[in-house]
């Protein structure tokens, strides 16, 4: 009976300590790739993971650096993760930033036949909009918060690309294209050879007072003197399958060579659109870079 209340005392004691400790997961996010992939750099006086591959091919062309959706992480599941892993063997090294990180996400739980009476502080959304728990202000936060966290990132990794001489593209996808966007257009990091955009868009920026809002990606693309490759996905988030007829209709007026706008399928199940997105960034690249 002893023997039992021994082995029983030290079978809660074994679970506590399993309990108490920090998954191995979340001790190395990157425990499956090579120790040599993985770099990091300071954000906000914390340690954030970059991933980089070096080139695989006798062709050295240069590096793409690869930002993709918020909340996501360096080595994002889908067509990211695909694009980081397979340029390589094309003469490009790898650079994959981990994305910015939300402060809150917006709940759109409450609908606007729910709302009698707005209050001084209510924002003015027309009538087939949810209306967010946030305010202007806290969104302007949340946008303000991740934007200076990805300027932060992108203006250390001169360090890395400067590793892997030749051009440099910079693909970005999702609301992360939306945010470094605008980040190039304020000439707040430095301006790669080729910029990639995959399906962006600013998801909250119609919800943020008038007077702090950005100009339209469209409106911002147009004025860059930066080759832009805009692929587009029926899978994309709304916002961005809305905006894609405007990014081409304001961008169309310049060269081929500056601008082009490619609809494909890049959904997860979907691998042959993956190749086929490769393939546009590949060529175009080599095209404006001359290699």
């Amino acid at each position: 009976m002893v023997q039992l209340g021994r082995l029983s005392l030290l079978l809660i004691v074994t679970v506590s300590l399993l309990m108490a400790m920090p998954s191995v997961k979340a001790q190395q996010p990157y425990a499956y790739l090579s120790a040599d992939e993985i770099k990091f750099i300071t954000i906000d006086g914390k340690q954030s993971e970059i991933l980089v591959r070096s080139w695989q091919s006798k062709k050295h062309f240069g590096s793409a650096v690869i930002v993709a959706a918020s909340d996501t992480d360096a080595d994002a599941a889908g067509l990211a993760s695909y694009l980081r892993t397979n340029i390589n063997s094309l003469g490009w090294a790898s650079i994959s930033l981990t994305p910015a990180k939300g402060l809150y996400r917006p709940n759109y739980a409450t609908k606007p036949e729910e709302i009698t009476k707005a209050g001084t502080e209510q924002l003015q959304l027309s009538s087939d909009k949810s209306v967010p728990k946030y305010e202007s202000s806290q969104l302007l936060e949340l946008r303000n918060f991740q934007q200076t966290n990805l300027n932060e990132a992108l203006n250390q990794l001169p360090a890395t690309t400067s590793l892997f001489p030749g051009g440099k593209i910079m693909i970005v996808l999702d609301d992360s294209a939306g945010m470094i966007i605008n980040l190039l257009y304020e000439k707040k990091i430095p301006t790669p050879d080729v910029l990639v955009i995959i399906n962006p868009y600013r998801e909250y920026e119609y919800l943020i007072d008038p007077q702090s809002q950005r100009k339209s990606i469209a409106e911002q693309l147009v004025t860059m003197s930066i080759p832009i490759l805009d692929i587009q996905s029926a899978d994309a988030h709304p916002n961005s399958i809305e905006q894609a007829p405007t990014r081409l209709n304001y961008n169309q007026v310049k060269p081929a060579r500056y601008y082009r706008q490619y609809q494909m399928s890049l959904d997860l199940s979907n691998a042959s659109g993956w190749e086929e997105a490769l393939n546009q960034i590949e060529g175009f690249s080599r095209t404006v870079i001359g290699r």
